[in-house]
């Protein structure tokens, strides 16, 4: 009997291997394609948790297109497919994308709860993945009290998510571990401690096609050398931080509702219509 090439180990792990480095080199538009490909194929084979992994994946691309209720709405809904499988990253995943669209929103308690769901589990057993897990939760934290405006404790997290993603071989996410140091020193005043994260994340990018991290930490070195009296190199931060987002969105058809959710993103609007020339 010949067997069904769709539920084959191999072909499944590239559905959830493509996405992923899609995501990272900034190719939403083919994301989005795949991810709605393969959820359609896992439905049909009746894959459930499949589809909800994948799904999971969309989530995380919303996230990043700062579609925050969308990711809230994306992880309710799928939640409870991992709830039974308590020993499965992609809950842990879940929760902690949850965390961090809810703090997006200022809806902090919702956060705190999924962060503390996510980080009792990862307490109690070590499950695969949890070492990638506990940089998106580092990650998360920085971002929740940073928010709450608690320097100690966003310092703290900062550090141990720059710890984490020390490592690892992930530019990416030792450039934005960088960043968001970065953004925690300027908060406190420590503006050559905000350069030096910055000037170590631009080192960490070199040479890497990078654009999650690279609009960010453009971004932060266009205000940081901006509040430091160079409105030169604030301006050319800007330029390139503004390059890679219209690269981001324009890989979205011009349809798409993420793409009219991210470029109308305060963070994003802010890049795109300041000028920090003379």
């Amino acid at each position: 009997m010949e067997e069904n090439p769709y539920s084959s180990t191999a072909y499944w792990l590239s559905q959830f291997t493509l996405p992923w480095s899609l995501l990272f080199l900034g190719d939403w538009g083919e994301m989005l394609r795949e991810i709605k490909a393969g959820i359609a194929m896992a439905d049909k084979n009746r894959y459930e948790f499949r589809a909800q992994t994948l799904r999971l994946y969309q989530a995380w691309l919303h996230f990043h297109g700062m579609d925050f209720r969308g990711v809230v709405s994306i992880c309710d809904s799928i939640l409870p497919s991992f709830s039974d499988a308590p020993q499965s990253p992609w809950r842990r995943f879940c929760l902690i994308l949850a965390g961090s669209a809810f703090t997006a929103l200022a809806n902090y308690e919702d956060a705190w709860k999924r962060f503390s769901w996510a980080g009792d589990e990862m307490d109690r057993q070590t499950v695969i993945y949890d070492w990638y897990t506990r940089i998106l939760l580092e990650s998360g934290l920085t971002e929740f009290w940073l928010a709450k405006d608690d320097l100690p404790q966003a310092r703290s997290h900062a550090e141990r998510l720059l710890k984490r993603t020390q490592a690892t071989p992930e530019r990416t996410w030792q450039a934005l571990a960088r960043e968001a140091n970065a953004r925690v020193a300027t908060a406190e005043h420590d503006l050559e401690k905000a350069r030096d994260c910055i000037t170590k994340a631009l080192l960490r990018m070199e040479g890497c096609e990078v654009p999650l991290a690279a609009w960010r930490v453009h971004a932060t070195g266009a205000e940081l050398s901006d509040h430091m009296g160079n409105s030169g190199l604030a301006e050319y931060h800007c330029q390139l931080s503004r390059a890679t987002i219209l690269k981001l969105s324009n890989s979205l058809p011009a349809e798409e509702r993420l793409r009219k959710a991210f470029l109308s993103a305060a963070p994003i609007r802010k890049v795109l219509e300041t000028s920090y020339g003379s």
